[in-house]
């Protein structure tokens, strides 16, 4: 035999020994070794469920009967007296040079009523929950009000009514707004 067949010879052997030693191993493994490393199982995640949930509003009247303050309570925790006092303090929109704001009309209604008096317009209060509609009269100035622009359309300057609508436990504003454009 050459030498080179020899040398061609060890590497064939040399090969299948190997071969045979991965085949030994791999065997052993499946049939005792660790488990073989799959994949992780998908997370579980709990059940999503969407809760009504009603934001706070912003700092208005101040509640005068504490007993009032829950949710569940059937009176207001303010006056109509309370309401005219906040809103000669604070105003409600800024007004024509002149001109004088004019409350017409404060009503202590559900949040469903005051939604319907503000042509659906929600409170963002469950529909029994108990609010402070007010009416005021103008005119008020739109100055300072961000419209999108359309160019060749006429926006109006002025808004004869407004309406303002307040939590009546805890006192606070939840949503005004302003109609009858001029």
């Amino acid at each position: 035999m050459s030498s080179r067949f020899k040398l061609k010879l060890v590497g064939v052997v040399v090969a299948l020994l190997a071969l045979v030693a991965v085949g030994v191993g791999w065997s052993a493994h499946a049939a005792g070794g660790p488990p073989f490393k799959s994949n992780p199982p998908p997370p579980t995640y709990p059940t999503f469920q969407i809760q009504q949930t009603y934001v706070q509003g912003s700092p208005g009247i101040k509640p005068r009967f504490k007993q009032y303050i829950g949710e569940n309570t059937s009176s207001p925790s303010f006056t109509k007296a309370d309401v005219v006092a906040f809103l000669n303090r604070y105003g409600f929109a800024p007004v024509v040079k002149g001109a004088h704001m004019t409350i017409l009309s404060t009503q202590f209604v559900s949040a469903q009523q005051a939604s319907k008096l503000m042509d659906g317009e929600s409170v963002g209060r469950p529909p029994n929950a108990l609010v402070c509609y007010v009416e005021v009269e103008g005119p008020f100035l739109l100055t300072g009000i961000s419209v999108p622009h359309q160019p060749g359309k006429h926006y109006p300057t002025t808004a004869k009514y407004g309406h303002m609508v307040f939590d009546a436990h805890t006192g606070n504003g939840l949503v005004w707004g302003l109609t009858s454009f001029s």
